[in-house]
């Protein structure tokens, strides 16, 4: 299922950890159509690094991180979340209709945008990333 870049989408999510599966599966289920980027290296997340995780729920003796982040992303697909293995490199988030920018060039506009893009400390140009406080 390849993602229609000239139709205004409901929704687009940006990471691919536990936040932004669980969006997809829940949007998914919703109808709502959502495209999930995963990142072009880091898809699934810091959990993808992570050995045993003992603190996720249903999983009574623990879980592997990426048997685990393996097991979100399956379900997020069986759901309908169209997953994109890509960056987003530029997003404008003013306006009814935001848009953002892929690593291939690909221009996406979505009325709704979840932002999961994790634990990582995201610098740009020097300086930590910041969230207007519009976007709260």
């Amino acid at each position: 299922m390849s993602v229609d870049y000239s139709k205004v989408h409901e929704l687009v999510i940006v990471g691919s950890g536990p936040a932004g599966y669980t969006a997809g599966v829940y949007a998914a289920r919703a109808q709502l159509s959502p495209v999930l980027y995963e990142g072009s290296v880091t898809a699934g997340g810091a959990l993808m690094n992570t050995t045993e995780v003992e603190n996720f729920p249903g999983f009574e003796h623990g879980i592997m991180g990426p048997d685990l982040m393996d097991q979100m992303r399956k379900q997020a697909l069986r759901f309908g979340t169209q997953l994109v293995t890509d960056d987003i490199t530029e997003m404008k988030l003013d306006g009814e209709i935001k848009t953002l920018v892929d690593g291939s060039g690909n221009t996406l506009k979505a009325r709704a945008v979840i932002l999961a893009m994790g634990s990582a400390y995201n610098i740009r140009n020097n300086s930590p990333m910041r969230m207007p406080q519009d976007w709260v």
